[in-house]
């Protein structure tokens, strides 16, 4: 068992890594039929959405969704697997930050890294509630039909899926094998996401602790704890640099499909009557919002609490010190000016603008289907 595995920061969300053998792991045959299991699903989903094209636009929207949802699990599922070990040392230092804090720091931040830590528990905790009640929810669904559907609609170019024995193959692969692999790569890797931003702000607040807690009247122990101020903002640049570059791809594709799929499915909205579609239609598009709203609520966060750090350097007392001090005090100063900002794909910003104007394009684009339409 890893050190990190059972760190009660990420409850569940990293173990459920280790034991599908992403990472922590030599064994390739875990990752080889996970991989293949959304794969073959991939492949079938884009089969029927080619063939289904002209027919219904509600079926045609959901189906849609459904390819994207499987296409960004892909894109996950390739992340994790190629940068595995990137994921392993990044688990290991904020193992190793945690017990830090909670052994040596500021009784302040002690009662904070506790607090955190049940926020995020409970924060994993809603996901299985949410995981498990919308799992129920496509499990019924197709049930609820007098036709024969499955949960995600493909297709196949050799046989006829909704013919038996294929039509019960298939539905039952994807209640034990689809629907599972894709929540248990969805959820834990935007929880870990979620908890890592977290955990960010918190070693900024750290940051901000120690520096006003700088108060000795001795030149040089003064001079040495700014140092080691510097030091540990140091340590949570480079901590922000390798979170982005473990989800810098991902964010740039949640960016793009989320823009398409709330189009989509707010379109589908405004052209269905079936009252089941309009409810589950309903869901998944608050469920996408809260996802990526919630992720960048956070970003933000954290951007913010790194623009606190030059106040908190402003607080030292500097001007008690040796000219070195104050020179590294501007320096720190004009460093911290520009925030610690996590970017999809490199490019855009992960803030609360850069949410907005995402909802702002995504109804633009709707609004242009529309009045197409009409």
């Amino acid at each position: 068992m890893t050190s990190y595995e059972n760190l009660p920061l990420y409850l569940m969300n990293v173990k459920v890594f280790v034991k599908m053998g992403l990472i922590d792991s030599s064994g390739w045959i875990k990752r080889f039929l996970y991989g293949l299991i959304l794969i073959i699903s991939f492949v079938g989903q884009m089969i029927n959405v080619s063939k289904t094209w002209s027919e219904d636009i509600g079926d045609t929207s959901m189906n849609f969704y459904c390819l994207l949802l499987v296409t960004h699990c892909l894109i996950r599922f390739s992340i994790v697997v190629k940068k595995a070990e990137k994921f392993e040392r990044f688990f290991q230092c904020i193992k190793q930050w945690y017990t830090d804090i909670e052994c040596k720091g500021d009784p302040q931040m002690v009662g904070t890294l506790q607090e955190i830590t049940r926020k995020t528990q409970k924060l994993s905790k809603v996901t299985i509630y949410v995981a498990a009640l919308a799992t129920l929810a496509a499990f019924c669904y197709p049930l609820s039909f007098d036709e024969r559907k499955h949960m995600i609609e493909v297709q196949y170019l050799f046989f006829d899926i909704l013919q038996t024995p294929y039509y019960e193959l298939f539905y039952l692969m994807e209640v034990v094998l689809v629907t599972p692999t894709i929540l248990v790569l969805y959820l834990p890797f935007t929880n870990i996401l979620l908890i890592s931003l977290m955990f960010g702000e918190l070693a900024l607040k750290d940051l901000c602790v120690k520096l006003r807690n700088i108060r000795s009247e001795n030149e040089e122990t003064m001079l040495q704890e700014f140092k080691e101020c510097i030091e540990y903002h140091g340590k949570v640049v480079d901590l922000c640099d390798d979170l982005e570059d473990l989800i810098s791809v991902d964010g740039f594709f949640h960016l793009a499909l989320f823009g398409m799929i709330l189009c989509m499915l707010l379109f589908v909205l405004s052209v269905v009557h079936n009252l089941r579609l309009i409810l589950m239609v309903f869901v998944f598009v608050s469920f996408n919002i809260y996802m990526i709203g919630i992720t960048y609520y956070y970003a933000n966060n954290l951007a913010t609490e790194s623009l606190e750090v030059a106040n908190a350097i402003y607080d030292t007392p500097w001007y008690r010190g040796n000219l070195e001090m104050r020179k590294s005090v501007i320096t720190m100063i004009a460093r911290c000016q520009k925030p610690l900002q996590m970017k999809a794909g490199g490019l855009y910003p992960m803030n609360m603008e850069t949410f907005q104007a995402i909802l702002r394009v995504s109804y633009s684009y709707f609004s242009l289907l529309q009045g197409l339409n009409q």
